[in-house]
């Protein structure tokens, strides 16, 4: 098999992108419409994105739940200073970083093999004209 290298290279970023689009799990919850969980499979890690009532915009802050499963918006302050001051909260996002990081250097690694590979065979074609 001439193409063997081809063949893996996509066999991968198929894998790959399959990964990436189940790395995370959302979550059901009926404490607040301002609160949506997720879950990240690749740390084991739950998170919330907090979407504020008031806001003009629709972005939102996200934040690492660490010893609890859930949180109220009220409790929310005293949470993350807790977590903020014991480094926790920075060590959390550090890990989710370093991993979405590897995930993006393998996908474009084997992306540029892949273009590498399909731009051998077709040199190689075009020269035995």
């Amino acid at each position: 098999m001439r193409n063997k290298k081809i063949i893996i290279s996509i066999f991968t970023l198929c894998i790959l992108l399959l990964f990436g689009f189940m790395r995370w799990d959302h979550l059901e919850s009926e404490s607040s419409a301002d609160l949506k969980y997720k879950y990240d499979r690749w740390t084991g890690q739950k998170w919330v994105e907090f979407y504020p009532p008031l806001a003009f915009s629709s972005n939102s802050m996200e934040f690492p739940l660490i010893y609890i499963d859930e949180i109220d918006t009220n409790d929310m302050n005293n949470y993350l200073a807790k977590h903020a001051l014991s480094g926790e909260l920075v060590n959390k996002w550090i890990e989710r970083t370093k991993f979405t990081d590897g995930y993006l250097g393998l996908l474009l690694l084997n992306i540029i093999v892949t273009l590498y590979s399909c731009f051998k065979i077709w040199m190689k074609r075009r020269n035995q004209r």
